[in-house]
């Protein structure tokens, strides 16, 4: 069956499901917010650092933010100790940026999650349930960053 967009239904009912999810998040989202003083932009800056070292270019590119917008974001992030800048040795004007282990500590608080619905619901989950949503949500996360790679490429 297709709907009024002329996606099939079942694709329809995927996209609606990880919406309810993205919106389950939020209030969680704001504790964060709250306790760490990060926006989600710099969280996702974060996130995009935690696979490795970036330019500041790459970073702008995969945050879609402009060069200036950037370098508010990172100067706040440097400011709080999560991220560091350093001039790349082979060319000078070009700028590296790492995330900090007080950065990656902050991606991984787990203070956040204690005492949340979502931790109880997992910890109900058997543990082949828990990999099983694992293994999903990291493939279509995989998926999703590869196509937004391949897009701003081509």
């Amino acid at each position: 069956m297709v709907n009024k967009t002329g996606a099939p239904a079942e694709v329809m009912a995927v996209l609606r499901a990880y919406t309810d999810a993205v919106l389950l998040i939020e209030p969680l989202q704001l504790k964060v917010w709250k306790t760490a003083g990060v926006t989600l932009t710099q969280l996702r800056i974060l996130r995009t650092l935690r696979e490795g070292m970036c330019s500041a270019t790459e970073l702008a590119q995969a945050a879609g933010l402009s060069a200036p917008s950037l370098t508010r974001v990172l100067d706040r992030l440097q400011d709080l100790g999560l991220v560091r800048r350093s001039s790349d040795p082979t060319d000078r004007r070009r700028i590296g940026v790492r995330i900090t282990p007080a950065g990656e500590d902050l991606l991984g608080n787990q203070h956040v999650w204690a005492d949340t619905t979502f931790a109880r619901v997992v910890e109900e989950m058997t543990s082949a349930e828990r990999q099983e949503f694992v293994h999903v949500i990291r493939s279509f996360v995989s998926r999703v960053l590869d196509a937004q790679r391949a897009a701003q490429q081509g």
